[in-house]
């Protein structure tokens, strides 16, 4: 699973699907244009951001290895409190393209406006002689990569781990979406 921060940082870290960073995709200049913008303004207003992706529409990917086109719905993975996640899911209602997934630390409290058997993907590679590869957001992966989210992050920065929800949140209007609207009111 892709769940990192090196689409914002542009660190490099180990995961699957590699094509993802693959010959410098995460430096595209669809992804750059949304480093400042959650790093910057997201953490402050108490974000903490892990993971992102801008929209793309059919961008031209070429590299050494292959050349295609890859698709992206805006994605953004953080974790906030679960006041601040309230405020969230009420602006969701309004922007009917977006869709999120929450979890507690412990598990007990899952918030989302999917079903649990959803799958969506969030990015997807077109390239020649090769079936289309996709990167996918579903509850049972969400899941399962809680448990070493909050483990990674309580160590760093969440001294109050079991009062924070880990949140996925995708635009999945990837064409026409924005989903930085949900978040100047914060």
């Amino acid at each position: 699973m892709y769940f990192c921060p090196n689409i914002c940082t542009g660190k490099s870290i180990s995961t699957s699907p590699n094509w993802l960073e693959q010959d410098g995709l995460d430096q595209l200049p669809e992804t750059r244009k949304i480093k400042n913008e959650l790093l910057e303004e997201l953490n402050r207003k108490g974000f903490i951001i892990i993971n992102s992706q801008a929209a793309v529409n059919g961008e031209r990917f070429d590299s050494a290895s292959f050349g295609g086109y890859v698709y992206q719905k805006a994605y953004v993975e953080f974790f906030c409190s679960k006041e601040t996640l309230d405020v969230l899911i009420e602006k969701c209602k309004v922007h009917l393209s977006l869709t999120y997934m929450a979890v507690n630390r412990q598990g007990s409290c899952w918030i989302s406006n999917l079903d649990q058997s959803n799958i969506n993907a969030v990015t997807w590679g077109v390239f020649p002689r090769k079936e289309i590869i996709e990167r996918t957001v579903d509850a049972a992966r969400f899941r399962v990569w809680k448990d070493e989210a909050f483990e990674i992050w309580s160590e760093k920065l969440l001294e109050q781990g079991n009062n924070y929800f880990l949140v996925s949140l995708v635009d999945n209007d990837y064409i026409h979406g924005d989903l930085s609207t949900v978040f100047p009111d914060f």
